[in-house]
């Protein structure tokens, strides 16, 4: 998750570890049955290296140092879209920004075009205040269909239930200001660290 440099790229682009938080909390919610269709996780919430070699809890808790608590949120498409294109601010194409509100994401793709200046609003706390003024830098959104095993594109008037940690969701931690009056539907479900042990656990064991 680290450049030559020593730079985070889970704060600017997807990486392995970023992806598998975000998996490890869609699989979180998919097992208890909650009709969950998306997980983010904020780059800021993550500080190990990569997911190698043994894994134990003193991995997880090194992966996830801050002791958030999974939630499950009703979104709309719009809001979903707004919550992407806010973790694309002062991401550069040249990699020499970063911005630990950078979502990875499971059950939902995207395109993310860096030639696009930002122009989303925020006040001087550096808290979303309102949609970009100019094009949207988030492209091409698909969200997953479980049923189908297929991707749809997003639906800015529907409504989706959004997995992630309450920090991010609840707390608007990161300045995620769109999601203020998101449905809440189950939180405090799991400290992050477990969630991912949880998830590892799911995984074979090679005998």
């Amino acid at each position: 998750n680290y450049d030559e440099e020593g730079n985070r790229l889970v704060r600017r682009q997807g990486t392995n570890t970023g992806d598998f938080a975000a998996d490890a909390l869609y699989y979180l919610f998919d097992e208890m049955d909650m009709d969950v269709d998306v997980a983010v996780m904020n780059g800021g919430g993550i500080r190990n290296n990569a997911i190698t070699g043994e894994l134990t809890y003193l991995t997880c808790k090194e992966i996830h140092t801050f002791g958030n608590v999974a939630c499950l949120l009703t979104v709309t498409g719009q809001q979903l879209l707004d919550a992407l294109e806010w973790g694309s601010t002062d991401i550069a194409a040249d990699g020499s920004a970063e911005n630990g509100s950078f979502l990875h994401v499971a059950g939902l793709k995207y395109t993310l075009d860096l030639s696009i200046p930002s122009t989303v609003q925020m006040d001087d706390k550096g808290v979303w205040t309102g949609a970009p003024t100019g094009e949207y830098r988030v492209k091409d959104v698909q969200v997953l269909d479980k049923e189908t095993g297929k991707y749809e594109p997003l639906n800015l008037s529907a409504h989706y239930n959004l997995a992630g940690y309450n920090y991010t969701l609840r707390d608007l931690g990161g300045g995620f200001a769109m999601l203020s009056d998101a449905v809440n539907v189950l939180d405090y479900v799991a400290e992050d660290y477990m969630v991912l042990a949880n998830y590892i656990q799911s995984f074979p064991v090679d005998k």
